[in-house]
């Protein structure tokens, strides 16, 4: 997978708690992970950089080197915020959590995608699935249990983890599994299982369609 380092970010080359980040704006980020996922031979690992991740990543030092080789968006939120701000860390431009960031990007893929969403709880896959394809539903999405044997390709695959353990094993069974881009979703996505979807607007808006949930 691409070392994060690899990819182009604006020249103030953020680096909240030591770790590269990708910090362009909403349109240029998703232009950047739509060109991405048309690399069909070369698989890329998006990940959010937020107060759950940055606190791993403080406490478990192998967790940092996994990070420096995904494509890191910062997230946010308040507690985040007051932790950057507790270390000193410049403010980002954008802030990208998952629960916004994954169906601006369906909606703004504007050709057809096969896309599958992974997790270990199928309930919660099968949900999602349901909603995002309500959502966008010209992309084909799929539900796919942790230990299923993947035989097709995917041109993107979003991992459903609310905990560390599970996005661990399931990275592992996604070796052999052909896509363009793997999106690590954490416990991001819960909100919509809930029935309690996210309507954002990005500042400054971006080019393709609005942004709003079935």
């Amino acid at each position: 997978m691409n070392a994060s380092a690899e990819f182009p970010i604006s020249g103030s080359s953020l680096t909240p708690f030591g770790l590269p980040l990708c910090d362009l704006g909403w349109n240029a980020t998703l232009g950047l992970v739509e060109g991405l996922i048309s690399l069909r031979g070369n698989r890329t690992t998006l990940a959010f950089l937020d107060t759950r991740t940055a606190f791993r990543r403080a406490i478990g030092p192998g967790y940092r080197n996994e990070l420096q080789r995904r494509l890191l968006l910062p997230s946010g939120g308040l507690a985040f915020g007051l932790l950057a701000k507790t270390m000193r860390q410049k403010p980002v431009p954008a802030r990208f959590p998952a629960k916004m960031f994954i169906p601006a990007l369906f909606t703004f893929l504007e050709k057809r995608h096969r896309i599958g969403v992974v997790g270990e709880d199928i309930a919660r896959v099968e949900a999602l699935r349901d909603h995002f394809s309500r959502h966008a539903p010209w992309h084909e999405i799929v539900a796919i249990a942790a230990d299923q044997d993947v035989a097709q390709r995917f041109d993107l695959v979003i991992v459903d983890a609310p905990r560390f353990a599970e996005e661990k094993r399931i990275e592992r069974r996604l070796v052999s599994v052909r896509t363009g881009l793997v999106v690590m979703a954490g416990a991001g996505l819960t909100g919509f299982i809930a029935g309690n979807p996210t309507r954002y607007r990005p500042a400054g808006g971006y080019d393709r369609a609005e942004l709003s949930l079935a």
